[in-house]
């Protein structure tokens, strides 16, 4: 049972940092002192991209959390 606990804190962790790193940056960094856009359509095309992953880092983070409690009441 312990180690079916650890592989879901292990698929979890690994939810949570794919997700983040897949993330668009929230700045604009220096462009924005030059007046420059990152794309076209401006922010809002990456919108729901970014929307999907902050939802699934949620999820990865709240299976993280459940997950680690269980395993300690197990333990």
């Amino acid at each position: 049972m312990e180690n079916f606990f650890a592989v879901i804190l292990m698929l979890a962790s690994l939810i949570i940092v794919v997700g983040v790193t897949m993330q668009d940056p929230k700045t604009d960094g220096l462009g924005t002192l030059a007046g420059q856009e990152t794309n076209v359509f401006g922010r809002s095309a990456h919108r729901t991209k970014n929307e999907m992953l902050d939802k699934v880092v949620i999820a990865g983070g709240v299976l993280l959390f459940l997950g680690s409690i269980i395993m300690l009441a197990v333990m």
